[in-house]
């Protein structure tokens, strides 16, 4: 099974991102010297894009490397090297975090860790660039908020596409009114993949080099499975289909899609959540549902996610992207251009805006300059963790068979029975506390 990927890498080398000008920062709030160090904890295969894109940037050092599978450490250590760096070398992320030299902080672990190690990166006046979703729990969610607040940490999440600036043309045209009244929007990701998925191995013994009870960490121990580590040639990490440890395709994809839908509409969260789905295709042992569809009652519009695995229309376009339908035109945006089409008798006239430099090094570029000026960034924390509280809803309320309403000045929802899903079964080793 291989899940949507981008094709970020192809533009990594095209991205310029600006040269970022050394300013002077008041206080100890950034950076002790124009030179920023960062520690990358996790380097599998979204670490390696997270650490080649940051070190496109000017004036960044790697300072430090941080992996609990030995392959990847030193595989991402070599990388490293090539370009100049001499990082120091950790299956530890606490290492990482006590070592006063480095000034922030990537983490592209598996999503279970990425509360943990961000407020603990907080406390220890790290800067973060933590990947997406923000987490698998909705209640582990803001304390990373409150720990980026009370530290004054700048936290950027990983929903890069933010820093697109056919993404963010999209955004302004629903904001200004262009399309008129917006009553429906649609996010999707489709994929036409074998009915084996990813198999059934058994539990087995742990691979040289990986610290299986680290990797695993908040979450509650299980022995080995090949399946739940998720590491193999040529596939982009399976962990992401087990619960304990992420959400299927709606927090690993649909965050992305859905998160644009909030940029636009100024970050409100859904009133409503309506999920049906399961595994109807796959006959492997993952977890999460291989088909899905979710309905989000927004004040005054619908939005809609929805995945398959065995269908793509006999196309390789329109696999993963979202349309604004409005009272004068429809806006169709994805991850190569954005279009308009107006509706009969309107007065628009036709738009196209494709991309031009690959968002994800962009995001880099902001993130770096943040860190030196101290603004907010492009998908400052707040934004993702609520984002990813609207996609972990829809997972909510598929497997506990509830429409939901959402009270997000309490950060629930209104259905008390409801409420055990929003909570992380963390160890108490690992329990986040901001």
């Amino acid at each position: 099974m291989h899940g949507y990927r981008s094709d970020r890498r192809h533009f990594l080398k095209t991205a310029t991102g600006g040269a970022l000008t050394a300013s002077a920062l008041a206080g100890a709030a950034g950076p002790a010297n124009d030179r920023i160090s960062l520690g990358f904890i996790g380097v599998g295969t979204m670490g390696t894009d997270n650490l080649t894109a940051a070190m496109a940037q000017p004036g960044v050092a790697v300072g430090a490397i941080c992996d609990v599978y030995q392959p990847h450490l030193e595989r991402a250590a070599a990388l490293a090297r090539r370009s100049g760096n001499q990082p120091k070398e950790t299956a530890d992320f606490r290492e990482v975090l006590a070592n006063p030299s480095i000034d922030a902080v990537c983490i592209s672990t598996p999503d279970h860790w990425h509360p943990y190690i961000t407020v603990e990166a907080c406390k220890a006046g790290k800067d973060v660039y933590v990947e997406k979703p923000a987490c698998v729990s909705i209640d582990d969610g803001w304390p990373m908020v409150a720990a980026a607040r009370k530290h004054q940490r700048v936290v950027q999440a990983g929903t890069w596409q933010r820093s697109g600036q056919h993404f963010q043309k999209a955004c302004e045209m629903v904001r200004d009114g262009t399309l008129g009244k917006v009553t429906m929007c649609k996010t999707w990701i489709y994929s036409n993949q074998p009915q084996a998925g990813i198999g059934n191995p058994p539990n087995s013994t742990p691979p040289a080099g990986l610290n299986w009870d680290m990797w695993q960490g908040p979450a509650q121990p299980r022995p080995f499975n090949p399946n739940r580590f998720g590491v193999y040639p040529h596939a982009y990490s399976y962990f992401r289909f087990f619960w304990e440890y992420a959400g299927g395709q709606l927090t690993d994809s649909g965050v992305h899609m859905l998160d644009i839908v909030q940029m636009a509409f100024g970050e409100q969260m859904p009133l409503s959540i309506a999920a049906l789905g399961g595994k109807y295709w796959f006959q492997d042992d993952t977890e999460t549902p291989d088909t899905m569809q979710v309905v989000y009652e927004y004040p005054g519009f619908l939005t809609t996610w929805e995945h398959r695995s065995n269908n793509t229309e006999a196309t390789k376009s329109r696999l993963m992207g979202i349309t604004f339908h409005g009272t004068r035109g429809t806006l169709y945006v994805d991850r190569a251009m954005c279009r308009l089409t107006p509706e009969k008798g309107s007065d628009l006239q036709p738009f196209e805006m494709a991309r031009v430099t690959d968002p994800h090094p962009l995001h880099w570029a902001n993130f770096v300059d943040c860190i030196r000026t101290r603004k907010k960034p492009n998908s400052d924390i707040e934004t993702c963790v609520r984002s990813s509280a609207t996609s972990i809803l829809g997972n909510v309320s598929l497997r506990s068979k509830l429409r939901l309403d959402w009270d997000d000045a309490q950060h629930t929802t209104r259905q008390p029975e409801a409420r055990q899903l929003l909570h992380p079964d963390s160890r108490s080793k690992w329990a986040v506390k901001a």
